[in-house]
């Protein structure tokens, strides 16, 4: 199978953020009572560290001295800002200044055809007209800094000097992934893909050095007259894994999480889906294999049978493996080729099949085990 992407250059995909976001003077401005500044003012400070411009009373004390402030905050939140992240609480509600604030965020809300405000919840106020239907988010379950990262998401590009810190690369780390995420590079899609590939196949690492040891603890027990049932039945679970695999790969799902048409952006909730349900069948990959050298058999014949009949998972599991390995390393050095102008194609091998010698081992297997029946 291939995955197959074409992207404009970095500088091209800049210059698209820049002409985006630069019609206002700020990323975001805040709204929030004074109770609550300091769970606001960490958010503020992570999300000035990441290169975009905020709105926060406290840096514009000396901007907005002397000025009617009834006409100057308006103004903020109905003109000046791309987003207002209101911070929602019993504080906030009961606020003079902050019920002046809420006006004009929504007045700005209700002429907007994209969404202009992000509400977080500190507790559970509900404010007036702010309708239940528009999503938000629980500050006090993200944090603070759960809170910036998904503001720094939903930015995309910050309003900054444009120095990119971008080193090329797939993420290694969340710090890394943060700032590709912010800078949106071209094939940033296909990035994020492998970085979320590669997380979720390392929490399995230990499962997968079992995997290739052989090693289960035993548990459960498989009689003579049962096996023929079995594995007939753990023939179809195999083959049905390896099939959902291959539709996750080469299924519309792939079109859908990083965007159907050429220059079309990504969904970076739908990429994390997509490799986390890739994932979850590689796991369960690993599962059956282990189940199947976990059980006892009532004869040695019926042991070896159910070892190369495990042994039929060992393909897809090594080739899911090499995969996301090899898909790093790919990526990991496309960056100058798309510097350079290239129109790239990501292709990655991904086959599953049953060599013929594990197929070859189990069938005399199975017939050593009928002979010892008769």
């Amino acid at each position: 199978m291939g995955l197959s992407c074409q992207a404009d250059t970095y500088e091209e995909v800049l210059l698209t953020y820049s002409a985006r976001v630069t019609d206002h003077d700020f990323d975001i401005a805040v709204t929030f009572a004074g109770e609550d500044r300091e769970f606001v003012e960490a958010v503020v400070a992570l999300v000035k560290a990441d290169g975009f411009k905020v709105f926060y009373d406290e840096d514009q004390k000396y901007e907005s001295w002397g000025q009617d402030l009834t006409e100057y905050f308006p103004d903020v939140y109905e003109r000046r800002a791309r987003f207002a992240v209101m911070f929602i609480s019993r504080f906030y509600e009961a606020k003079p200044w902050t019920r002046l604030e809420r006006r004009s965020v929504l007045a700005r809300a209700l002429n907007e055809a994209e969404s202009y405000l992000l509400p977080v919840r500190l507790d559970s106020t509900k404010l007036p007209g702010v309708r239940d239907a528009i999503g938000y988010l629980d500050g006090v379950a993200e944090t603070p800094t759960g809170i910036a990262q998904a503001i720094s998401l939903k930015l995309g590009s910050p309003a900054s000097d444009g120095t990119r810190r971008f080193d090329g690369r797939v993420p290694r780390t969340p710090a890394e992934l943060a700032i590709m995420l912010g800078e949106r590079p071209a094939a940033w899609e296909y990035m994020l893909f492998s970085y979320y590939l590669r997380e979720k196949t390392r929490a399995l690492e230990k499962r997968y050095t079992d995997h290739r040891l052989g090693f289960a603890i035993p548990r459960g027990f498989l009689s003579n007259s049962d096996l023929t049932s079995a594995l007939s039945r753990e023939s179809v679970m195999i083959r049905s894994m390896a099939g959902m695999l291959e539709n996750l790969l080469l299924g519309p799902a792939q079109d859908e999480a990083m965007g159907r048409r050429p220059g079309e952006e990504g969904d970076p909730g739908l990429i994390e889906d997509l490799a986390d349900r890739i994932v979850t069948m590689y796991a369960q990959l690993l599962d059956w294999s282990e189940n199947l050298r976990a059980l006892g058999t009532e004869s040695e014949q019926a042991a070896a049978v159910v070892r190369a009949m495990a042994a039929y998972a060992t393909q897809p599991i090594e080739a899911m493996h090499t995969f996301v390995l090899d898909y790093e390393q790919l990526l990991d050095g496309i960056t100058p080729r798309l510097l350079a102008g290239e129109n790239v194609t990501v292709k990655v091998p991904l086959e599953f099949e049953v060599p013929t010698a594990v197929s070859k081992k189990f069938e005399k297997a199975l017939k050593a085990f009928d002979r010892s029946m008769r």
